[in-house]
Protein backbone atom coordinates (compact mmCIF):
# COMPACT_ATOMS: atom_id res chain seq x y z
CA UNK A 1 0.00 0.00 0.00
CA UNK A 2 1.33 3.38 -1.16
CA UNK A 3 2.12 6.33 1.56
CA UNK A 4 -1.28 8.06 -0.63
CA UNK A 5 -3.31 5.37 -0.07
CA UNK A 6 -2.57 5.60 4.00
CA UNK A 7 -2.59 8.89 4.07
CA UNK A 8 -5.95 9.04 2.74
CA UNK A 9 -9.81 8.82 4.81
CA UNK A 10 -11.33 5.54 4.69
CA UNK A 11 -14.88 4.37 6.14
CA UNK A 12 -16.53 0.95 5.96
CA UNK A 13 -19.50 -0.26 7.48
CA UNK A 14 -18.56 -1.99 10.95
CA UNK A 15 -21.08 -4.27 12.21
CA UNK A 16 -22.80 -7.51 9.75
CA UNK A 17 -25.20 -6.09 7.19
CA UNK A 18 -28.89 -6.83 8.40
CA UNK A 19 -31.53 -5.29 10.93
CA UNK A 20 -30.22 -4.76 14.74
CA UNK A 21 -30.70 -2.68 17.71
CA UNK A 22 -27.27 -0.37 16.09
CA UNK A 23 -24.72 0.15 13.88
CA UNK A 24 -21.06 1.36 13.52
CA UNK A 25 -19.75 3.02 10.53
CA UNK A 26 -16.15 3.55 10.80
CA UNK A 27 -14.09 6.45 9.89
CA UNK A 28 -10.17 6.52 9.88
CA UNK A 29 -7.74 9.06 8.31
CA UNK A 30 -6.23 12.33 8.52
CA UNK A 31 -9.48 13.59 7.80
CA UNK A 32 -11.99 12.01 9.52
CA UNK A 33 -13.78 14.77 11.19
CA UNK A 34 -13.43 17.08 8.71
CA UNK A 35 -15.14 14.51 6.33
CA UNK A 36 -18.13 13.68 9.28
CA UNK A 37 -18.39 17.12 10.37
CA UNK A 38 -20.50 18.46 7.47
CA UNK A 39 -23.18 15.95 8.28
CA UNK A 40 -22.91 16.14 11.90
CA UNK A 41 -25.44 18.86 13.55
CA UNK A 42 -25.05 19.02 17.25
CA UNK A 43 -26.71 21.91 19.39
CA UNK A 44 -25.39 20.52 22.74
CA UNK A 45 -21.83 20.76 21.41
CA UNK A 46 -19.20 22.66 19.20
CA UNK A 47 -17.67 21.93 15.80
CA UNK A 48 -16.70 18.68 15.65
CA UNK A 49 -14.14 19.62 14.70
CA UNK A 50 -12.62 20.54 17.86
CA UNK A 51 -14.02 17.63 19.61
CA UNK A 52 -11.52 15.99 22.54
CA UNK A 53 -10.30 12.42 21.73
CA UNK A 54 -12.03 9.43 23.62
CA UNK A 55 -15.27 11.57 24.07
CA UNK A 56 -18.74 11.21 22.69
CA UNK A 57 -21.24 13.57 21.12
CA UNK A 58 -24.61 12.59 20.64
CA UNK A 59 -26.43 14.49 17.71
CA UNK A 60 -28.34 13.83 14.34
CA UNK A 61 -27.04 13.20 10.62
CA UNK A 62 -28.73 14.90 8.11
CA UNK A 63 -27.43 14.58 4.19
CA UNK A 64 -26.15 18.08 2.83
CA UNK A 65 -29.43 19.06 1.83
CA UNK A 66 -30.35 19.46 5.56
CA UNK A 67 -32.38 15.60 5.84
CA UNK A 68 -32.51 14.12 8.57
CA UNK A 69 -30.70 10.15 8.14
CA UNK A 70 -30.77 9.49 11.74
CA UNK A 71 -30.11 10.24 15.43
CA UNK A 72 -26.46 8.94 16.24
CA UNK A 73 -23.87 9.07 18.65
CA UNK A 74 -20.55 9.76 17.26
CA UNK A 75 -17.05 8.70 19.05
CA UNK A 76 -14.20 10.59 18.37
CA UNK A 77 -10.75 9.02 18.74
CA UNK A 78 -7.55 11.04 17.88
CA UNK A 79 -4.32 10.37 16.46
CA UNK A 80 -1.92 8.27 17.73
CA UNK A 81 -4.22 7.12 20.87
CA UNK A 82 -6.77 5.29 18.09
CA UNK A 83 -7.28 1.31 16.84
CA UNK A 84 -5.50 2.71 13.48
CA UNK A 85 -2.85 5.12 14.87
CA UNK A 86 -5.22 8.37 12.51
CA UNK A 87 -7.82 9.78 13.77
CA UNK A 88 -10.73 7.37 13.94
CA UNK A 89 -14.70 8.83 14.33
CA UNK A 90 -17.09 5.91 14.98
CA UNK A 91 -20.76 6.70 14.36
CA UNK A 92 -23.01 4.16 16.18
CA UNK A 93 -26.86 4.36 14.33
CA UNK A 94 -30.05 2.38 14.33
CA UNK A 95 -29.38 -0.77 12.77
CA UNK A 96 -30.44 -1.59 9.34
CA UNK A 97 -29.38 -1.29 5.33
CA UNK A 98 -31.09 1.67 4.80
CA UNK A 99 -29.80 4.21 7.06
CA UNK A 100 -26.04 2.39 7.20
CA UNK A 101 -26.00 3.14 3.20
CA UNK A 102 -26.90 6.02 3.52
CA UNK A 103 -24.22 7.44 6.08
CA UNK A 104 -22.08 6.00 4.39
CA UNK A 105 -23.03 6.97 1.01
CA UNK A 106 -23.09 10.52 2.53
CA UNK A 107 -19.56 10.22 3.60
CA UNK A 108 -18.27 8.30 -0.24
CA UNK A 109 -19.62 11.12 -2.01
CA UNK A 110 -17.45 13.91 -0.53
CA UNK A 111 -14.26 12.29 -1.27
CA UNK A 112 -14.12 9.45 1.62
CA UNK A 113 -12.77 6.24 0.70
CA UNK A 114 -14.02 3.00 0.29
CA UNK A 115 -12.27 0.52 2.93
CA UNK A 116 -10.48 -2.23 1.26
CA UNK A 117 -11.03 -5.70 3.76
CA UNK A 118 -8.83 -5.74 6.74
CA UNK A 119 -7.90 -1.89 6.13
CA UNK A 120 -8.59 -0.35 9.14
CA UNK A 121 -6.28 -3.37 10.92
CA UNK A 122 -3.77 -2.52 8.03
CA UNK A 123 -3.11 0.76 8.90
CA UNK A 124 -3.10 -0.33 12.69
CA UNK A 125 0.03 -2.88 11.89
CA UNK A 126 1.62 -0.19 9.61
CA UNK A 127 1.75 2.64 12.16
CA UNK A 128 2.38 0.69 14.93
CA UNK A 129 -0.43 -0.16 16.97
CA UNK A 130 -0.02 -3.68 16.75
CA UNK A 131 2.73 -5.73 15.15
CA UNK A 132 1.53 -8.95 12.26
CA UNK A 133 1.02 -11.49 15.18
CA UNK A 134 -1.21 -9.27 16.76
CA UNK A 135 -3.30 -8.62 13.45
CA UNK A 136 -3.65 -12.00 12.76
CA UNK A 137 -4.87 -12.60 16.26
CA UNK A 138 -7.87 -9.84 15.63
CA UNK A 139 -9.66 -11.90 12.94
CA UNK A 140 -8.87 -15.20 14.48
CA UNK A 141 -10.85 -13.30 17.74
CA UNK A 142 -13.84 -12.51 15.35
CA UNK A 143 -14.21 -15.44 14.27
CA UNK A 144 -13.50 -17.55 17.69
CA UNK A 145 -15.90 -20.36 18.05
CA UNK A 146 -15.27 -21.27 21.34
CA UNK A 147 -13.94 -20.27 24.77
CA UNK A 148 -10.08 -22.31 24.17
CA UNK A 149 -10.12 -20.85 20.48
CA UNK A 150 -11.67 -17.68 21.97
CA UNK A 151 -9.06 -17.59 24.70
CA UNK A 152 -5.88 -18.44 22.35
CA UNK A 153 -6.74 -15.19 20.34
CA UNK A 154 -6.71 -12.70 23.47
CA UNK A 155 -3.63 -14.04 24.57
CA UNK A 156 -2.22 -13.24 20.78
CA UNK A 157 -4.18 -10.15 20.65
CA UNK A 158 -2.50 -9.28 24.13
CA UNK A 159 1.12 -9.74 23.08
CA UNK A 160 1.56 -13.00 24.30
CA UNK A 161 2.75 -14.91 21.33
CA UNK A 162 4.71 -12.04 20.38
CA UNK A 163 6.41 -12.25 23.61
CA UNK A 164 7.24 -15.46 23.06
CA UNK A 165 8.97 -14.88 19.91
CA UNK A 166 10.77 -11.62 20.47
CA UNK A 167 12.04 -13.56 23.61
CA UNK A 168 13.36 -16.45 20.92
CA UNK A 169 14.62 -13.64 18.65
CA UNK A 170 16.53 -12.41 21.28
CA UNK A 171 18.41 -15.60 21.97
CA UNK A 172 19.29 -15.78 18.49
CA UNK A 173 20.96 -12.08 18.48
CA UNK A 174 23.28 -13.30 21.56
CA UNK A 175 24.10 -16.33 19.80
CA UNK A 176 24.84 -14.10 16.75
CA UNK A 177 26.69 -11.44 18.49
CA UNK A 178 29.08 -13.88 20.79
CA UNK A 179 29.90 -15.72 17.35
CA UNK A 180 30.33 -12.60 15.84
CA UNK A 181 32.67 -10.85 18.58
CA UNK A 182 34.78 -14.62 18.09
CA UNK A 183 35.43 -13.21 14.68
CA UNK A 184 36.13 -9.75 15.15
CA UNK A 185 38.84 -10.72 18.20
CA UNK A 186 40.10 -13.79 16.50
CA UNK A 187 43.35 -14.15 18.61
CA UNK A 188 40.79 -14.70 21.52
CA UNK A 189 40.87 -18.43 22.07
CA UNK A 190 37.16 -19.87 22.11
CA UNK A 191 37.77 -22.14 25.31
CA UNK A 192 36.06 -25.18 26.27
CA UNK A 193 33.29 -23.76 28.82
CA UNK A 194 32.51 -21.26 26.10
CA UNK A 195 31.72 -23.87 23.12
CA UNK A 196 29.75 -25.45 25.53
CA UNK A 197 27.61 -22.47 26.18
CA UNK A 198 26.99 -21.48 22.76
CA UNK A 199 25.83 -25.61 21.90
CA UNK A 200 23.52 -24.84 24.91
CA UNK A 201 21.79 -21.94 23.50
CA UNK A 202 21.83 -23.51 19.89
CA UNK A 203 19.86 -26.68 21.99
CA UNK A 204 17.71 -24.41 24.31
CA UNK A 205 16.53 -21.94 21.07
CA UNK A 206 15.62 -25.24 19.14
CA UNK A 207 13.94 -27.16 21.74
CA UNK A 208 11.50 -23.92 22.05
CA UNK A 209 10.94 -23.67 18.46
CA UNK A 210 9.71 -27.95 18.04
CA UNK A 211 7.79 -26.86 21.09
CA UNK A 212 5.60 -24.48 19.36
CA UNK A 213 5.28 -26.19 15.81
CA UNK A 214 4.88 -29.74 17.62
CA UNK A 215 1.56 -27.93 18.75
CA UNK A 216 0.39 -26.44 15.81
CA UNK A 217 -1.86 -29.60 14.03
CA UNK A 218 -3.86 -29.26 17.59
CA UNK A 219 -4.30 -25.57 18.04
CA UNK A 220 -5.61 -25.83 14.55
CA UNK A 221 -8.15 -28.46 15.54
CA UNK A 222 -8.92 -25.78 18.21
CA UNK A 223 -9.58 -22.89 15.97
CA UNK A 224 -10.86 -24.78 12.95
CA UNK A 225 -12.80 -27.42 15.16
CA UNK A 226 -11.88 -31.10 15.36
CA UNK A 227 -13.66 -33.03 13.08
CA UNK A 228 -15.35 -36.20 15.29
CA UNK A 229 -16.96 -38.96 13.10
CA UNK A 230 -18.97 -41.85 14.47
CA UNK A 231 -18.87 -44.91 12.52
CA UNK A 232 -20.12 -48.55 12.86
CA UNK A 233 -22.82 -51.39 11.81
CA UNK A 234 -26.25 -50.32 11.06
CA UNK A 235 -28.68 -49.65 14.18
CA UNK A 236 -25.65 -49.39 16.59
CA UNK A 237 -27.14 -46.07 17.41
CA UNK A 238 -24.44 -43.69 15.64
CA UNK A 239 -27.83 -41.17 15.58
CA UNK A 240 -29.13 -41.71 18.85
CA UNK A 241 -25.81 -40.60 20.18
CA UNK A 242 -25.53 -37.84 17.40
CA UNK A 243 -28.65 -36.45 18.69
CA UNK A 244 -27.85 -36.60 22.39
CA UNK A 245 -24.78 -35.26 21.42
CA UNK A 246 -26.27 -32.28 20.13
CA UNK A 247 -29.19 -32.28 22.93
CA UNK A 248 -31.29 -32.13 19.84
CA UNK A 249 -33.47 -34.23 16.79
CA UNK A 250 -31.27 -33.43 14.46
CA UNK A 251 -30.73 -37.24 13.07
CA UNK A 252 -33.45 -39.35 12.06
CA UNK A 253 -33.93 -42.66 14.38
CA UNK A 254 -35.09 -45.49 13.27
CA UNK A 255 -35.33 -49.39 14.05
CA UNK A 256 -35.12 -50.20 10.19
CA UNK A 257 -31.07 -50.87 9.26
CA UNK A 258 -29.48 -48.36 6.68
CA UNK A 259 -31.67 -44.95 7.50
CA UNK A 260 -28.64 -43.28 7.72
CA UNK A 261 -27.43 -43.13 3.82
CA UNK A 262 -25.19 -39.74 4.01
CA UNK A 263 -23.53 -38.41 6.75
CA UNK A 264 -24.91 -35.27 9.03
CA UNK A 265 -22.59 -32.67 10.24
CA UNK A 266 -23.20 -30.51 12.68
CA UNK A 267 -20.98 -27.73 15.24
CA UNK A 268 -20.88 -28.29 18.79
CA UNK A 269 -18.90 -27.14 21.98
CA UNK A 270 -17.90 -29.74 24.44
CA UNK A 271 -15.97 -28.43 28.00
CA UNK A 272 -14.81 -25.01 25.70
CA UNK A 273 -13.81 -26.61 22.58
CA UNK A 274 -14.98 -26.21 19.29
CA UNK A 275 -16.26 -29.76 17.86
CA UNK A 276 -17.44 -30.86 14.37
CA UNK A 277 -19.51 -33.95 14.89
CA UNK A 278 -20.29 -36.36 11.76
CA UNK A 279 -23.18 -39.03 11.74
CA UNK A 280 -22.01 -41.87 9.20
CA UNK A 281 -23.85 -44.44 7.24
CA UNK A 282 -23.46 -48.34 8.75
CA UNK A 283 -20.78 -50.23 7.36
CA UNK A 284 -21.44 -53.83 6.40
CA UNK A 285 -19.95 -56.19 4.42
CA UNK A 286 -23.00 -56.74 2.11
CA UNK A 287 -25.50 -54.21 0.12
CA UNK A 288 -29.30 -54.48 -1.17
CA UNK A 289 -29.19 -51.37 -2.73
CA UNK A 290 -26.60 -48.53 -4.96
CA UNK A 291 -27.71 -46.04 -2.20
CA UNK A 292 -26.43 -48.25 0.77
CA UNK A 293 -22.93 -48.79 -1.41
CA UNK A 294 -22.85 -44.98 -1.79
CA UNK A 295 -23.56 -43.68 1.74
CA UNK A 296 -20.97 -46.55 2.86
CA UNK A 297 -18.46 -45.01 0.35
CA UNK A 298 -19.03 -41.59 2.02
CA UNK A 299 -18.31 -43.37 5.20
CA UNK A 300 -15.15 -44.17 4.06
CA UNK A 301 -14.11 -41.32 2.95
CA UNK A 302 -15.37 -39.73 6.64
CA UNK A 303 -12.71 -42.25 8.27
CA UNK A 304 -10.02 -40.19 5.96
CA UNK A 305 -10.91 -36.85 6.68
CA UNK A 306 -11.59 -37.24 10.51
CA UNK A 307 -9.29 -36.72 13.75
CA UNK A 308 -10.71 -38.12 16.22
CA UNK A 309 -13.43 -41.60 15.29
CA UNK A 310 -15.82 -43.23 17.77
CA UNK A 311 -16.33 -46.93 17.13
CA UNK A 312 -19.81 -47.78 18.69
CA UNK A 313 -20.83 -51.52 18.97
CA UNK A 314 -24.05 -52.82 20.21
CA UNK A 315 -23.71 -53.88 23.48
CA UNK A 316 -27.08 -55.77 23.60
CA UNK A 317 -26.31 -58.04 20.78
CA UNK A 318 -23.29 -60.89 20.34
CA UNK A 319 -20.21 -59.08 18.43
CA UNK A 320 -19.98 -59.78 15.23
CA UNK A 321 -17.39 -60.28 12.30
CA UNK A 322 -18.48 -56.99 10.94
CA UNK A 323 -17.80 -55.64 13.67
CA UNK A 324 -14.36 -56.75 13.76
CA UNK A 325 -13.76 -55.68 9.87
CA UNK A 326 -15.48 -51.95 10.54
CA UNK A 327 -12.65 -51.55 13.39
CA UNK A 328 -10.01 -52.57 11.00
CA UNK A 329 -10.93 -50.24 8.13
CA UNK A 330 -10.08 -47.03 10.90
CA UNK A 331 -7.29 -45.72 9.55
CA UNK A 332 -4.22 -46.69 12.37
CA UNK A 333 -3.09 -42.64 12.47
CA UNK A 334 -6.18 -41.79 13.85
CA UNK A 335 -7.83 -41.43 17.52
CA UNK A 336 -10.16 -43.92 18.22
CA UNK A 337 -12.75 -43.78 20.90
CA UNK A 338 -14.77 -47.39 21.22
CA UNK A 339 -18.15 -46.78 22.70
CA UNK A 340 -20.33 -50.35 23.96
CA UNK A 341 -23.51 -48.05 22.89
CA UNK A 342 -27.41 -49.28 24.56
CA UNK A 343 -26.22 -50.17 28.20
CA UNK A 344 -29.63 -49.67 29.22
CA UNK A 345 -30.05 -53.30 27.61
CA UNK A 346 -29.58 -56.26 28.33
CA UNK A 347 -25.70 -56.91 27.69
CA UNK A 348 -24.87 -59.51 25.44
CA UNK A 349 -21.46 -58.14 24.04
CA UNK A 350 -18.22 -60.45 24.29
CA UNK A 351 -15.87 -58.61 26.67
CA UNK A 352 -12.98 -61.06 26.20
CA UNK A 353 -13.73 -60.33 21.89
CA UNK A 354 -13.41 -56.75 22.42
CA UNK A 355 -10.23 -56.84 24.48
CA UNK A 356 -8.72 -58.87 21.81
CA UNK A 357 -8.68 -55.64 19.33
CA UNK A 358 -9.11 -53.31 21.39
CA UNK A 359 -6.09 -53.94 23.93
CA UNK A 360 -6.51 -53.15 27.70
CA UNK A 361 -8.66 -49.97 27.58
CA UNK A 362 -11.68 -50.79 27.76
CA UNK A 363 -14.27 -49.45 25.99
CA UNK A 364 -17.01 -46.18 27.80
CA UNK A 365 -20.27 -48.29 28.35
CA UNK A 366 -22.92 -45.67 26.96
CA UNK A 367 -26.47 -44.95 26.53
CA UNK A 368 -28.06 -42.49 24.51
CA UNK A 369 -31.30 -42.94 26.56
CA UNK A 370 -30.10 -42.47 29.91
CA UNK A 371 -27.18 -40.86 29.11
CA UNK A 372 -25.13 -43.15 30.88
CA UNK A 373 -21.04 -42.41 29.68
CA UNK A 374 -21.70 -39.40 27.60
CA UNK A 375 -19.52 -37.23 30.66
CA UNK A 376 -16.84 -39.84 30.16
CA UNK A 377 -17.34 -39.68 26.36
CA UNK A 378 -17.03 -35.48 26.55
CA UNK A 379 -13.69 -36.07 28.59
CA UNK A 380 -11.58 -38.47 26.29
CA UNK A 381 -12.80 -35.90 23.35
CA UNK A 382 -11.90 -32.88 25.16
CA UNK A 383 -8.86 -34.65 26.67
CA UNK A 384 -7.41 -35.11 23.42
CA UNK A 385 -7.28 -31.13 22.72
CA UNK A 386 -5.53 -30.54 25.79
CA UNK A 387 -2.18 -32.28 25.52
CA UNK A 388 -1.52 -29.51 22.24
CA UNK A 389 0.15 -26.71 24.94
CA UNK A 390 3.67 -26.06 24.29
CA UNK A 391 6.03 -25.94 26.65
CA UNK A 392 6.41 -22.05 26.49
CA UNK A 393 2.75 -22.00 26.69
CA UNK A 394 2.06 -20.11 23.63
CA UNK A 395 0.16 -21.59 20.46
CA UNK A 396 0.61 -20.69 17.29
CA UNK A 397 -2.66 -21.26 15.20
CA UNK A 398 -1.45 -20.60 11.54
CA UNK A 399 0.58 -22.28 8.70
CA UNK A 400 2.12 -18.78 7.73
CA UNK A 401 3.94 -19.17 11.44
CA UNK A 402 4.51 -22.84 11.28
CA UNK A 403 6.40 -22.31 7.61
CA UNK A 404 8.15 -19.65 9.64
CA UNK A 405 9.58 -21.42 12.21
CA UNK A 406 10.23 -24.35 10.29
CA UNK A 407 12.72 -21.80 8.10
CA UNK A 408 14.34 -20.93 11.61
CA UNK A 409 14.55 -24.08 12.77
CA UNK A 410 16.23 -25.46 9.88
CA UNK A 411 18.59 -22.21 9.55
CA UNK A 412 19.78 -23.17 12.77
CA UNK A 413 19.99 -26.90 12.06
CA UNK A 414 22.49 -25.83 9.78
CA UNK A 415 24.43 -23.53 11.79
CA UNK A 416 24.51 -25.90 14.61
CA UNK A 417 25.54 -28.63 12.13
CA UNK A 418 28.77 -26.12 10.86
CA UNK A 419 29.95 -25.35 14.56
CA UNK A 420 29.84 -29.03 15.69
CA UNK A 421 31.70 -29.47 12.64
CA UNK A 422 34.32 -26.67 13.96
CA UNK A 423 34.36 -24.95 10.92
CA UNK A 424 35.02 -20.92 11.10
CA UNK A 425 32.26 -18.93 12.38
CA UNK A 426 32.28 -17.23 9.18
CA UNK A 427 30.10 -20.17 7.88
CA UNK A 428 28.42 -20.74 10.86
CA UNK A 429 26.78 -16.71 11.16
CA UNK A 430 24.90 -16.63 7.59
CA UNK A 431 22.58 -19.21 8.89
CA UNK A 432 21.81 -17.75 12.41
CA UNK A 433 20.95 -14.60 10.36
CA UNK A 434 18.59 -16.76 7.82
CA UNK A 435 17.00 -17.55 11.08
CA UNK A 436 17.24 -14.35 12.52
CA UNK A 437 14.88 -13.26 9.32
CA UNK A 438 11.83 -16.48 9.54
CA UNK A 439 11.71 -14.94 13.23
CA UNK A 440 11.51 -11.08 12.14
CA UNK A 441 8.41 -12.79 10.15
CA UNK A 442 6.23 -13.40 12.29
CA UNK A 443 5.86 -10.31 13.64
CA UNK A 444 5.95 -8.15 10.47
CA UNK A 445 9.87 -6.70 11.43
CA UNK A 446 10.34 -7.95 7.99
CA UNK A 447 7.41 -7.75 5.35
CA UNK A 448 6.00 -7.87 1.73
CA UNK A 449 3.19 -5.81 -0.24
CA UNK A 450 2.29 -9.49 -0.48
CA UNK A 451 2.31 -11.05 2.12
CA UNK A 452 0.12 -8.22 3.65
CA UNK A 453 -2.32 -8.30 1.29
CA UNK A 454 -3.02 -11.98 2.09
CA UNK A 455 -3.12 -11.65 5.11
CA UNK A 456 -5.81 -8.96 5.40
CA UNK A 457 -7.67 -9.94 2.24
CA UNK A 458 -9.19 -12.69 4.96
CA UNK A 459 -10.60 -9.71 6.72
CA UNK A 460 -13.95 -7.95 6.56
CA UNK A 461 -14.15 -4.89 5.16
CA UNK A 462 -14.99 -3.33 8.49
CA UNK A 463 -12.25 -4.33 10.31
Amino acid sequence: MSKFELDDTIAAIATPAGEGGIAVIRVSGPGAFQAVEPFFVSHEHGKLSEALSHTIRWGKFTDLAGLLVDQVLVSCFRAPRSYTGQDVIEISCHGGLAVTRKILGCLLGEGVRHAEPGEFTRRAFLNGKLDLAQAEAVLDLIRAKSDHSLNIAIRQLSGALSRTLKELKDSLMRLLAHMEAYLDFPEEDLEADGKADLQGQFENVQKKIRSLIAGFERNQWIREGLLVTLVGKPNVGKSSIFNALLERDRALVSDLPHTTRDHLEEALEIQGFYVRLRDTAGLTSETEHPLEQLGMDRTLGSLKESHVVIYVMDGSTPFEEDDRNIFHLIPKDKKIIALVNKSDLAFRIGTEEIKTFLGNKPPIRLSAKTREGFKELEEEIAGYLEQGTSETGEQITKLRHKKALEAALEALRRAERSFQMKMSFEFVTPDLRAALEAMKELTGEVYSEDLLGMIFSEFCVGK
